[in-house]
């Protein structure tokens, strides 16, 4: 399956996916108001955050071995990785939730996510069943099921969705509504993987005499791809991070009804990002492996990308600086203007982030994971410290959200170029036979 034809499938599934909370948006400010969904859109960054670090990246690894036998144990290391990652999530809520029985000792300003805290509880449930997903999405892209993937992804917003609205229409909108909505999605995605996706338990035998696997396989295996927890976990976690705690910082220094104005326009105005830079890393990443294998020059396709992102990143910054408050009071309802300014004061970095998300998977196939990790601490610096220091001295919102987009496209600039030029066409190894005297 050629790289367009993925693209295509994985575009138009995440166009539903993306399509359906958009279309629902509008009932849920209406219904359940924006305290409510500040204190789940904390609860869907912090579960966003852990779901990165859920397999310990290895789920990228399964598209590496040329044997799918070698894939299909590594997609069971992921899945064991994210079994214990759920276990650990477990535990870190339960603190959680016995410090905020003492919420003196965590400071007045935590008070207001107090109705959040024993819904956090169900954070582990639904970061190993995302663990579960990832990697069983990345097998069956391997697999050629993309159509699988598509269908998962489109169920579990759907199902979401319904379950908010029907939450609503009964007379219980609330934090646990919208909570439980999103751990029974999480559920059904890997359930439908499994059930319709490829087969993995018989590959896993290593001989003809149907030898099965042994944990000293998975110890091998781990160590062979030890740089997809060592070098890509801490640079997935530290990008996720970023919402969360911009939202933790906006609920501590404001409230959570502000945090739920800025999350939610974050949510409606990267969805393009999202469909876009989600479909095309995940075929890109397939496609640029294999032709990095072969000694390719990665440089033209990369160029091509940027260029085609920014046609149509630049006219939608326009559109979202120009008439944000207005767009979003009208379709939200009037007192979500207030999320539409801080949409337009964020336009800029919207766009600059589209044009570069979808190719920062080019590292995990040229090899330079470290650089990348080192540059996504810097760029998540420069998002989180204008937020803490604005508010934290008493000024206004829109003010930190104008600083990242000055500083942020510079850095997305710089990022760019860095990618490109670690691209180009690597020196081509001689054989053995080739270096044999004649």
């Amino acid at each position: 399956m050629t790289v367009r034809r993925r693209f295509a499938q994985l575009a138009s599934a995440s166009m539903l996916t993306q399509a359906i909370p958009m279309l629902v948006a509008p009932l849920l400010t209406r219904w359940y108001g924006a305290e409510a969904l500040g204190h789940w859109a904390l609860f869907v960054a912090l579960s966003a955050n852990l779901a990165t670090i859920a397999n310990a990246r290895y789920e990228f690894a399964i598209v590496i071995p040329k044997r799918d036998g070698e894939a299909a144990l590594v997609l069971q290391l992921a899945l064991w990785i994210a079994l214990g990652m759920g276990l650990l999530t477990a535990g870190g809520a339960a603190l959680w939730h016995l410090g905020m029985a003492h919420p003196a000792s965590w400071g007045g300003r935590w008070v207001s996510l107090r109705s959040l805290d024993p819904w956090l509880l169900m954070l582990a449930p639904v970061v190993a069943l995302a663990g579960m997903q990832q990697a069983l999405s990345l097998w069956n892209n391997r697999q050629g099921q993309i159509a699988v993937i598509a269908q998962a992804r489109v169920l579990q917003q759907g199902v979401m969705a319904a379950a908010q609205a029907a939450a609503a229409l009964g007379g219980w909108a609330s934090v646990a509504a919208l909570v439980l909505s999103q751990s029974l999605a999480a559920l059904l995605a890997p359930l439908w993987l499994l059930r319709r996706g490829s087969r993995w338990q018989r590959a896993t035998r290593l001989d003809s005499a149907g030898k099965s696997w042994h944990w000293r396989h998975l110890r091998r295996l781990a160590w062979r791809y030890r740089q997809f927890p060592l070098l890509n976990s801490p640079h997935a976690f530290v990008n996720a991070a970023q919402e969360t705690l911009v939202l933790a910082l906006i609920a501590a220094w404001a409230d959570a009804a502000t945090a739920g104005y800025y999350a939610l326009m974050v949510r409606l105005v990267k969805a393009p990002a999202t469909l876009v830079g989600g479909a095309l890393s995940e075929a890109l990443l397939g496609e640029l492996a294999r032709d990095w294998q072969r000694g390719a020059d990665l440089r033209p396709r990369l160029r091509r990308g940027i260029a085609l992102l920014a046609m149509v990143a630049l006219p939608c910054m326009a559109v979202l600086m120009l008439a944000g408050p207005m767009l979003f009071g009208w379709l939200l309802g009037p007192d979500w203007a207030r999320a539409g300014e801080y949409g337009r004061w964020l336009a800029p970095y919207v766009a600059a982030h589209f044009i570069a998300a979808p190719l920062t998977v080019t590292p995990m196939v040229t090899g330079r994971q470290r650089g990348a990790l080192v540059f996504s601490l810097i760029g998540n610096a420069l998002y989180v410290l204008p937020v803490a220091l604005v508010l934290s001295s008493g000024g206004a919102l829109t003010w930190a959200l104008g600083a990242i987009s000055v500083l942020l496209p510079l850095y997305f600039a710089i990022y760019l170029g860095w990618l490109v030029r670690g691209a180009a066409r690597r020196p081509s190894v001689p054989t053995r036979s080739a270096m044999r005297p004649a």
